[in-house]
């Protein structure tokens, strides 16, 4: 209904319905297949749709049809039902062997009350925090998640002092179990868009170099367009960033490209190059040197990030292949905050890309020394999975980031 606003969703047992019933082309042999009564499927078919707000079959006497939506959610289910196949290959083959019930998890015939218990566990690690979060009694998750352990046959956690720390298997199949999850959010979101109107959540992992301006500029943007899209931005460290890009807890990244290997089912897209500049204070002694010498440089303090990350390593290189000295007994921060308050407060020096003092430069707080650092171009782009579709939310806010880019550049 135009103007009406609602969160759609499905279960996972939903989305396997959905498939088992375009894949027999009737209810009644979904029914069949599924082991379950024709009228059971007929009401989680309505239920199904009734939740999504839109017709995904058309039926007739000769038996059902996808609907354009019904399209657009197929795609979906099968990604969602592929990652779930391909789980029952973390799980040791003994262990599939003593339990009848395993086989029915790997086939998307599990509860979502046990998959939502699993999934509060392996990110709060205790059941009490986990209970908390999802409003129910710690006693109801102990429950769900020991006959979800049995489901799969397998010990998906070590239960320590510190709190349930979750196995290999568990992590791993918690990762599963999220991307699978992710895939039948973007299709709704797909759905959503097709009606019209742009909902859904967007959650991007931020790298320092386009947090300063470029992001915001883009967010606002997409906002001031579609305000019934959420936005989240995560900051972490790399691995991290990549890890929850993998399993679907994030949707992109947006910052300096790494260069992965391309069998690693992630894809890069450069959309600018930035170098590194020497930044200072507006009132340092060295702004009013037109060309100021390296040795000059190196009488005063510098703050810089720590060693092992990009752009220190691309900073010494520079200094290096110049023929010139490092700076030694530097301050070593990641903090811009600190950075920002050091350099406002001292005459130290530091290495940035200039799009991180954007708003500083702007009201004449902190400047850039002509000083050129050869060989410090970094490509920033969109990291994203290779596999799977972006949702039309994500692909929005990287459509406003480009405008973002184009406006400043």
């Amino acid at each position: 209904m135009a103007g009406v606003f609602f969160a759609m969703k499905i279960s996972i047992r939903q989305a396997r319905t959905f498939l088992t019933i375009h894949e027999t082309g009737s209810v009644t042999r979904a029914a069949k297949a599924l082991n379950r009564a024709q009228t059971s499927v007929t009401k989680a078919l309505q239920s199904l749709e009734a939740d999504l707000g839109v017709t995904v079959f058309e039926r007739s006497h000769h038996g059902v049809e996808l609907t354009p939506y019904g399209r657009v959610l197929l795609v979906g289910v099968e990604q969602a039902v592929a990652i779930f196949r391909r789980s029952v290959e973390l799980v040791p083959p003994i262990n599939l062997s003593r339990s009848r019930t395993t086989a029915r998890f790997f086939d998307m015939d599990v509860s979502e009350k046990w998959l939502d218990v699993f999934l509060a566990v392996i990110e709060h690690r205790e059941l009490a925090v986990a209970a908390q979060a999802l409003g129910v009694s710690t006693t109801a998750v102990s429950t769900s998640l020991r006959k979800f352990e049995d489901s799969v046959a397998t010990k998906l956690f070590e239960r320590t002092a510190n709190g349930f720390i979750p196995t290999d298997l568990g992590a791993n199949l918690a990762a599963n179990v999220k991307l699978a999850k992710n895939f039948l959010r973007h299709a709704l979101d797909e759905i959503s868009s097709m009606q019209g109107t742009h909902t859904g959540k967007v959650v991007v992992g931020t790298l320092p170099l386009v947090r300063t301006s470029i992001l915001p500029r883009a967010i606002i943007a997409l906002l001031d367009e579609h305000p019934n899209i959420d936005v989240e931005t995560t900051e972490a460290p790399y691995p991290d960033l990549i890890a929850g890009l993998r399993c679907g807890d994030v949707d992109f990244l947006l910052g300096a490209l790494r260069e992965i290997d391309d069998d690693e089912g992630i894809v890069e897209e450069s959309l600018f190059e930035e170098p590194l500049s020497i930044v200072v204070r507006v009132g340092h002694p060295l702004v009013k040197d037109r060309k100021p010498n390296w040795n000059e440089l190196l009488r005063y303090k510098w703050v810089l990030p720590r060693h092992g990350t990009p752009t220190r390593a691309l900073f010494e290189k520079s200094v290096s292949g110049k023929g010139e000295e490092v700076p030694q007994h530097v301050v070593e921060t990641s903090s811009l905050v600190t950075l920002r308050g050091l350099l406002m407060n001292s005459d130290m020096l530091t290495v940035l890309s200039r799009e991180q003092i954007a708003y500083e430069e702007e009201f004449n707080m902190l400047t850039i020394l002509p000083v050129e650092l050869p060989g410090t171009r970094r490509p920033i782009g969109v990291t994203r999975r290779r596999r799977g579709t972006i949702t039309p939310a994500a692909q929005l806010l990287i459509q406003q980031v480009m405008a973002s880019i184009r406006s400043i550049k």
